[in-house]
């Protein structure tokens, strides 16, 4: 390889003549698409946004380290989170339960919709389920430590609607107490209700 022809290599930055198996060419094109951000569809956008306009409303500022270390974010806290007085299920009631079924799991179980009542359900949440409708977890399946029975009275926004599995939501819920990162639940769509803005 000339000279030129090295100097040429070098300007495409991490191209080394050495190892590579395509030309300088190839590799700054292939280089361009991996640094192109992909165009975002009218939905991704508004995820963006919303999420983007969340961390504003929160920041209260940003406190940058003398001496080099990791910079301080400082947010507003919220309002805390409904109160739920959950208990986990007794064993002895546990295992009543589970001797009455002998394929029972040890877990807790919770009664599937049939085909129709799925269908109805589906029709009912046609008027209202699009993305960025506010609304409120109003029930969950059972959980062995509680974590799906503490969501219930939370609210949030549908974040995103499956085309493939109709009957359950993304659901993107607003901060509670001092809770920074977002909380994207994919729930039943059976436990959620839609609310009005201000609620």
């Amino acid at each position: 390889m000339s000279s030129g022809a090295g100097e040429r290599a070098r300007a495409v930055m991490g191209y080394d003549p050495k190892i590579a198996t395509n030309s300088e060419e190839e590799f700054a094109e292939l280089m361009a698409l991996a640094r192109e951000r992909p165009p975002l569809t009218p939905d991704g956008q508004w995820r963006h946004d919303y999420h983007a306009a969340m961390i504003a409303r929160r920041t209260i500022g940003v406190q940058p380290d003398l001496f080099g270390a990791k910079v301080v974010t400082h947010m507003h806290r919220t309002r805390p989170g409904p109160v739920i007085d959950w208990q986990p299920e007794p064993v002895d009631e546990k295992l009543a339960r589970i001797a009455r079924d002998p394929h029972a799991a040890f877990g807790i179980g919770r009664p599937q919709l049939s085909d129709e009542e799925k269908a109805a359900m589906l029709r009912s949440a046609a008027n209202w389920l699009r993305l960025g409708q506010r609304v409120r977890l109003i029930g969950s399946s059972a959980s062995i430590d509680g974590q799906f029975e503490r969501r219930v009275g939370r609210v949030g926004v549908v974040w995103r609607v499956s085309r493939t599995i109709t009957d359950y939501v993304h659901i993107y819920l607003d901060p509670v107490g001092a809770e920074r990162s977002e909380k994207i639940v994919f729930v039943e769509l059976r436990d959620v209700e839609p609310i009005e803005d201000g609620q």
